[in-house]
């Protein structure tokens, strides 16, 4: 009999055991959880934001180009394709510069061949649009040509 509760005993303090351990476990992971959570949180990326509607005029095609680099041995080579952007409201845009590719294309290609590769780098991509939108427009002789875009850029 003295046996009997001795075994009970030891079946309820190693049942005690578990439910303390499997409680304390529980909170444990709780607490890790939010703690990870809060610390994580400003090197997580934020929620996408709605897409904002992007106004941009009509796109006109320039055209692929092949040109040498201004380079010590000329060796390097540049080939590229642009597009010029011109206002949606005035539609005689798109016809001044489709009357004066030729000038366009003239004007891009000795902009860009008299470049070094150090210009023609990324860091500096933003001034080489700068510099032919504002040369277009003054050879077009008016600001139709609101933006430059390359859609591929390739040295080599």
């Amino acid at each position: 009999m003295a046996e009997e509760k001795i075994a009970e005993a030891a079946k309820k303090s190693d049942l005690r055991i578990i439910i303390i351990g499997l409680i304390f476990f529980l909170v444990a992971m709780g607490g890790t959880y939010f703690l990870v959570s809060k610390m994580m949180a400003p090197l997580l990326p934020e929620k996408p934001a709605e897409k904002l509607d992007v106004s941009t005029g009509n796109l006109v095609s320039i055209g692929e180009f092949t040109t040498n680099i201004n380079d010590v041995g000329s060796t390097r080579y540049l080939k590229f394709e642009i597009f010029v952007e011109v206002s949606k409201e005035n539609k005689k845009n798109q016809e001044i510069i489709n009357e004066a590719m030729p000038i366009i294309k003239d004007c891009i290609l000795s902009i860009v061949s008299s470049k070094t590769v150090a210009d023609l780098d990324v860091r500096n991509r933003e001034n080489l649009k700068t510099e032919i939108k504002n040369q277009l427009n003054k050879e077009i002789g008016s600001d139709v040509i609101n933006n430059v875009y390359f859609t591929s850029f390739i040295m080599q």
